[in-house]
C-alpha cells in the first residue's frame, strides 16, 4: 500500500512540474488524414498537432511515425513505440488514456449512389457485404458486429496494410462489397485531395467515437504522460473540431 502511494505521488509530481529537460516521445498511427496525415513535420494532422501543442509547455516534443494500424497497435503494446494516435478504448483497452479526447470521429456506412440500402441497426447489416479495415474499432461496431463475423467472407471483407481507404473505394466500385465503413471527414478529405466531391452515398451513422493519443502499457511513465496531456489540453469544445 505504501509503495503504491509513493508511485502515485511521484506521478503527480511529474505531471505538475513537467519534465525539466526536453524529451521527445514517439507517436505512431496510420494514414487517416486530416486526423493523422504523415511524418512530414508540416503535415502531421489535427490530432498530432493538438497533442504537440499541449505537451510543448512541458518540454515534451512529438516524433510522428506512420505504420499500418495493426502493426502500430502491436508495437506500442510491446513498448517499442511510446504512444498511438487516433485510438479509442474499444481498440486498446489496456493502454493509458488521457481524460480528454483530442477529437470526435463519426463512422458512417457508404455505398454507391445507385444503392438504396440504409443502415437502421445491426440487423440491417445482414443485407450487405461490408468492407472494413483490420483492427479498426469503428466505435462499438467491431465488438458488436465485425469480430463475431470476421471469418465469414460473405458478410465481412477485412483489408490490412496502410492507406487502405482507396482499396475499399475500388472494391465498392467493382461491386466486390456493398458498403464500407469510413470516418466522414477522412473520406471527404480523401476526395477533396483529388479535387473532386465525394461521389458516394452516406447510408447512415454507425457510431461516434472519442479519439485519443494513448500511451503504451509498457511505458514506465505512461500514466503520468496521459495525466499531463489531460491537464495541458486547451479547454475547447471537441465537437467544434468537426466544423
Amino acid at each position: 500500500m505504501i509503495l503504491r502511494t509513493l508511485v502515485l505521488l511521484c506521478s503527480v509530481l511529474v505531471v505538475n512540474v513537467g519534465w525539466a529537460q526536453e524529451r521527445t516521445i514517439t507517436v505512431v498511427g496510420d494514414k487517416w488524414c486530416p486526423f493523422n496525415c504523415s511524418d512530414d513535420p508540416g503535415n502531421r494532422g489535427i490530432l498530432v498537432e493538438r497533442a504537440a501543442a499541449a505537451l510543448a509547455d512541458a518540454n515534451i516534443g512529438i516524433r510522428y511515425l506512420e505504420l499500418p494500424w495493426s502493426r502500430a497497435i502491436a508495437e506500442v503494446r510491446a513498448g517499442e513505440i511510446d504512444a498511438i494516435v487516433g485510438a479509442g478504448p474499444e481498440e486498446t483497452p489496456d493502454f493509458h488514456f488521457p481524460a480528454r479526447p483530442l477529437a470526435i470521429a463519426r463512422h458512417s456506412f457508404f455505398t454507391l449512389p445507385s444503392s438504396d440500402w440504409q443502415y437502421t441497426g445491426l440487423e440491417s447489416l445482414a443485407q450487405v457485404r461490408l468492407g472494413v479495415i483490420q483492427d479498426y474499432s469503428y466505435g462499438t461496431l467491431f465488438n458488436d458486429y465485425i469480430q463475431p463475423r470476421k471469418n465469414d467472407e460473405q458478410r465481412i471483407v477485412v483489408l490490412r496494410g496502410n492507406d487502405v481507404l482507396p482499396r475499399l473505394i475500388e472494391m465498392l466500385r467493382l461491386s466486390r462489397i456493398d458498403a464500407f465503413v469510413a470516418e466522414e471527414r477522412v473520406l471527404a478529405y480523401h476526395f477533396s485531395s483529388k479535387n473532386m466531391p465525394n461521389p458516394l452515398r452516406n447510408a447512415g451513422l454507425a457510431s461516434e467515437e472519442n479519439l485519443y493519443i494513448a500511451f503504451s502499457p509498457a511505458l514506465g511513465d505512461g500514466v503520468a504522460l496521459a495525466s499531463l496531456l489531460s491537464q495541458q489540453l486547451p479547454q475547447l469544445s471537441i465537437t467544434s473540431q468537426y466544423d
